[in-house]
């Protein structure tokens, strides 16, 4: 339905920006504004920037989502999405309210993402905020010492202290966000390597001498051991045992998805493993193709 602008009102509950609106950006919120009819006129529930963007062109109405009715889980679902996509709301207070909303509903991040059209893994990252960071950094975030994109993927570290050592160079501005995620990366996988070698292997391409998990992995892909698999066989087993509890754990919604992750690299290096042992064991003992085929591990 079109609607003459001058007819829509905002919302009351929506935060005022200070900044003006870009309207390069009024292709964020990709549906038609959703306003509710009342006596008065309509009220803008979600399309700020639609609004403001056909008031640049010289438009005098627009085309928007009528509603008649609308319950306050849809109106939080529609506020929630107003403020992301406008920019209305600070990166830690939008964080905030997607935590809000879900544990009053009992909703997980994948369905508020079917509800308001943002991703299950924004909304991970805007949690990982309040959920995760430092709260030094969040403040340093608040305060626009710390960009959104170095805070969430900061936030991806569990260790409180190992956050700041990233984050330094950051906060004084020696170091550009271009790096902020490959830096974390690194720091996942080399957890006993100093921050400093690390900025000096990912800026400058300095190879540092202390090898991390992942490299020690590479190494034995590339090279065939003699050594024992006992402490494999341990290893796998008490993995196995783990994964099986797992179904009797509750897990958080936050840390869930970095376990799925970590399981998808195990599923392919378990995978690269059992077809090098199976080829292995064709190849020594010269086993006709049709028993290989037949083995089962």
């Amino acid at each position: 339905m079109r609607i003459p602008i001058n007819e829509i009102f905002p919302n009351p509950d929506i935060p005022k920006s200070e900044k003006k609106e870009n309207s390069k950006g009024h292709n964020k919120f990709k549906k038609n504004p959703v306003v509710l009819a009342t006596k008065n006129g309509y009220v803008l529930l979600a399309g700020t920037s639609k609004i403001s963007y056909a008031k640049e062109m010289g438009e005098i109405s627009i085309e928007c989502t009528v509603k008649e009715n609308v319950n306050e889980q849809e109106k939080f679902e529609l506020l929630l999405s107003e403020n992301y996509h406008s920019s209305l709301m600070s990166p830690m207070d939008l964080g905030g309210s997607f935590i809000k909303y879900r544990e009053k509903y009992h909703i997980t991040q994948q369905e508020l993402a079917r509800r308001t059209g943002i991703t299950p893994g924004t909304i991970h990252h805007y949690e990982s905020l309040i959920r995760t960071l430092n709260p030094k950094l969040g403040e340093a975030l608040s305060s626009g010492l710390l960009t959104f994109k170095e805070a969430r993927s900061i936030a991806d570290l569990d260790d409180h202290e190992r956050q700041m050592e990233i984050a330094k160079p950051f906060l004084e501005g020696k170091l550009s966000s271009v790096y902020v995620e490959k830096i974390v990366g690194r720091a996942k996988v080399a957890s006993m390597l100093d921050v400093d070698e690390i900025i000096d292997e990912v800026v400058n391409g300095k190879k540092s001498h202390i090898v991390s998990k992942n490299d020690n992995l590479s190494k034995l892909e590339r090279k065939p051991s003699t050594t024992s698999t006992e402490l494999i066989e341990n290893s796998i087993l008490k993995i196995a045992g783990e994964l099986e509890a797992l179904q009797i754990k509750n897990i958080p919604e936050y840390r869930r998805l970095k376990l799925i992750s970590s399981l998808r690299i195990l599923e392919t290096r378990l995978k690269y493993s059992l077809n090098n042992l199976n080829g292995g064991f064709a190849s020594k003992y010269n086993t006709p193709k049709s028993y290989t085929n037949r083995v089962k591990v």
